[in-house]
């Protein structure tokens, strides 16, 4: 009787070794990716410093760029955005944090900054009183 029962503990502890054993893989996975992400940053290569896209949005009245962070694809989400506000965020004055995607074609996290651009490009208003004042 004492054997069986030392026998179930026994498995019991090892199901929960074997449970600690992975958590810890996973986590010194995840470490391993943050600290070569942080080794690119403080090498420099943390944001490409050419914009891959930049516009106007006549919508929202805003001046955007898109670039490429040379982050790991497989970082959390969590890890990136702390990156990109602590980081990156302050170099890229007067712009504001839009949004961050991961994109297959760039191999990367597409990050969007935006600052607000007071120019109306709407033409109607403008036509409309140059044809009245004509007529």
């Amino acid at each position: 009787m004492d054997n069986e029962v030392k026998s179930t503990e026994v498995l019991e502890l090892e199901q929960k070794v074997m449970l600690l054993e992975r958590k810890l893989q996973s986590e010194v996975k995840r470490l391993r990716e943050a600290v070569g992400a942080w080794r690119r940053k403080i090498e420099g290569r943390g944001l490409r410093k050419d914009s891959i896209r930049e516009g106007f949005n006549a919508e929202r009245g805003t001046h955007y760029k898109v670039f490429v962070l040379d982050l790991p694809g497989d970082l959390d989400i969590e890890f990136v955005l702390d990156i990109i506000k602590y980081e990156m965020l302050e170099d890229l004055y007067p712009f504001n944090f839009r949004k961050v995607d991961f994109s297959r074609r760039y191999k990367g996290w597409l990050m969007e900054v935006e600052r607000t651009l007071n120019k109306e490009m709407q033409l109607e208003t403008d036509f409309l009183m140059k044809y009245y004042s004509q007529n």
